[in-house]
């Protein structure tokens, strides 16, 4: 089935009116500039040479576009490392963590985790990186950036992928910003993302590069073999399955060939789990038993369950009051009705694929093949969002990130874009309680930002506006500006949450001992119970940005008290809030014998530098450590740090 306009295109040299025929089609794995709405070759596609051709993407330069490029790049960056600040889904990071300790202690023997192998190797290295710096695999912000850095580098990807496309397809500038700012701003994709803590990003990495690559010669015997990589990151590409069904019989000599390199991939990927004797159970983990795990028709996903049965009901429930031991019960079963549905709505997409390759239609533009073939990848992956049961929130992404490729190729086509990005994200904010510390400061930062500058032109008027125009252009036309900004932040947010992730041990003279090492005498507290080197929910003590291994974790108001060595001549400590309240206001006081020996000005949490607090306590029996709420004490989760007694020798 050989297509002419596939491997010819005809393009204008800038600097002269001739024009020449060239195979652009073997060179990469993106189909070639065609109009989608004449069916033929767009005579506005050039010939890229140095800054002044001309380019497809609305009449932008080559050297635009590689500038717009690098922006673009840029606020991806930024953002997904911004958004790591909120808390994240606290029981999915908890996944994380525990198959990170898994691999971490045991490798691959006996591995207990229900997601394919390719993110599992991931988290091994993440586990590698624990063992080596020897931190205690904790569900923090330091955890959920490991683990999101596949996620970052696939959104770059991802902008790479569209940037691409655009070059070749985009109808006007309008079109060409709004694609890459859907593309790199989409809520959908930063909300699950950097937000939520999840990963269903990666998998349409792959997955969109099996789709392209099946359009070029050269390299769409590798078409399989990526689609199956997609699957090895996430079951969830099983909806695309009658793509490339439509897909193999395009090309079957081709796709033979690849089906084969597919097994070797699968292999590759589950080379680890086949070294340590856990292949079986590997596979039926990740694909068999995690068919039947839940046994809920939709679990917090807006689709057909929500209508018909409610959120989190059984998915046993038959459906229409019919009777559940007739043929009709047993169809009408919630769980096999969305089985029935997504199944035929998959048939009528195969069948209208191979009905196009019987009709010849493949010898139709590459965008128009493209842009067929995208169309039912949406159609498949919002069915099986739509119909199945056992749905989550976030698995309607992979429709959403399909429909901008499609938006991308089509520009007419925005609505399937704005549409599923919506529907997306606003499934993902219902699930999502997004409350956190980290963010008060970061918007007080930008709105500092902001009027410190609106200041700066008052004070400057057009000499300031000049000036950081300037700046602003300086800046954005730097070389390689993505390279150099991923350079500077991913190490310096390594760093910085790498130090905030450091339990701060004291260091002990021969003649101290820490308090906490005896047990308290008496204690007493308004919400729930003391803890021992543990903050008040039983995680590290934490308090203005530093972790401490040793202390007391309490609540007010609160009473500890302890019985001292008979030699003790100081106590030392650090007080304050916990980092995990937004706000409170307490007073913390040390009694010696009944005598106040010590007193602290209202800490309301906002303190970011606590001092050591030394006191003298010769000749003291009891010490009581007292914890007093001003007002209500809602969230006043205090503690006492490095509490270290020094006794005379």
């Amino acid at each position: 089935m050989n297509n002419k306009n596939e491997t010819q295109g005809e393009y204008i040299v800038n600097d002269t009116n001739r024009q020449e025929s060239q195979n652009q089609d073997t060179a990469t794995p993106f189909p070639q500039h065609t109009d989608i709405r004449s069916g033929g070759m767009d005579p506005s596609a050039q010939l890229h040479s140095g800054k002044t051709s001309t380019a497809a993407a609305g009449g932008y330069t080559s050297y635009q576009l590689s500038v717009f490029f690098q922006i673009y790049l840029c606020i991806v960056i930024v953002f997904n490392l911004l958004l790591l600040f909120f808390d994240g889904h606290e029981s999915d990071l908890g996944f994380w963590q525990d198959w990170v300790r898994q691999l971490s202690q045991n490798g691959y023997k006996d591995f207990n985790g229900n997601y394919p192998p390719i993110f599992i190797h991931w988290l091994y290295l993440v586990g590698r990186i624990y063992d080596f710096f020897g931190f205690q695999v904790e569900v923090n912000l330091y955890l959920k950036f490991l683990t999101q850095l596949p996620v970052i580098f696939s959104h770059l990807i991802l902008t790479g992928i569209m940037f691409g496309l655009l070059k070749k397809y985009s109808d006007n500038k309008i079109h060409f910003h709004i694609t890459l700012l859907l593309t790199t701003l989409n809520p959908a994709l930063l909300l699950i993302g950097p937000v939520w803590g999840q990963v269903d990003i990666t998998p349409m990495i792959p997955l969109l590069f099996a789709i392209l690559v099946s359009f070029s010669p050269r390299w769409r015997v590798l078409s399989l073999p990526l689609y199956a990589l997609a699957m090895l990151t996430k079951f969830q590409m099983i909806a695309f399955a009658p793509v490339f069904g439509i897909i193999f019989f395009r090309h079957p000599r081709h796709h033979l060939i690849g089906a084969v390199l597919a097994v070797l991939t699968i292999g590759i990927a589950f080379l680890p789990s086949i070294i340590a004797d856990n292949f079986i159970s590997a596979f039926k983990l990740a694909y068999i038993n995690v068919i039947d795990q839940y046994g809920l028709s939709t679990m917090g996903a807006a689709n057909i369950w929500i209508l018909l049965t409610g959120n989190a009901t059984p998915d046993h429930l038959v459906l229409f009051g019919l009777d559940p031991n007739s043929i009709a019960g047993v169809i009408f079963k919630a769980k096999h009705f969305g089985i029935l549905l997504f199944f035929l709505v998959c048939l009528m997409v195969f069948i209208k694929g191979i009905h196009s390759l019987f009709k010849k239609d493949f010898e139709q533009s590459l965008q128009c093949q493209l842009s067929e073939t995208l169309f039912y990848a949406i159609t498949c992956s919002a069915a099986f969002f739509t119909f199945l049961p056992a749905m989550h929130e976030r698995y309607l992404l992979p429709a959403a990130i399909v429909s901008l490729a499609y938006y991308a190729v089509t520009p007419n086509r925005i609505f399937y874009a704005l549409g599923f990005t919506f529907a997306c994200a606003f499934n993902v904010v219902m699930a999502l309680g997004i409350e956190t510390n980290y963010i008060w400061p970061a918007i007080s930062w930008i709105v500092l930002f902001i009027v410190g500058y609106n200041i700066f032109e008052l004070l400057t008027k057009e000499k300031g506006r000049t000036l950081a125009k300037g700046v602003g252009q300086r800046v954005i036309h730097t070389p390689y500006l993505s390279g150099w900004l991923l350079i500077l932040l991913l190490p310096t947010m390594f760093i910085y949450l790498h130090q905030r992730n450091v339990l701060h041990h004291p260091s002990l003279k021969e003649n101290q001992m820490l308090l906490t090492d005896i047990r308290p005498d008496f204690a007493r507290q308004d919400f729930g119970q003391l803890q021992i080197n543990k903050n008040l929910s039983g995680k590290p003590l934490a308090m203005a940005g530093t972790r401490y291994a040793t202390g007391l974790g309490t609540h007010a108001n609160s009473q500890i008290d302890f019985t001292l060595p008979h030699n003790a001549t100081s106590l030392s400590f650090i007080a304050g809030l916990d980092d995990s309240i937004e706000s409170a206001d307490v007073i913390f006081s040390v009694l010696g014998d009944g005598q106040l020996l010590w007193e602290s000005p209202v800490i309301y949490g906002s303190e970011r530098h606590l001092p050591e607090t030394r006191i003298d306590v010769r000749g003291v029996k009891k010490i009581r450590f007292k914890v007093s709420a001003l007002e209500k004490n809602h969230g006043d989760h205090a503690n006492w740090a490095n509490i270290v007694v020094e006794v005379e020798r």
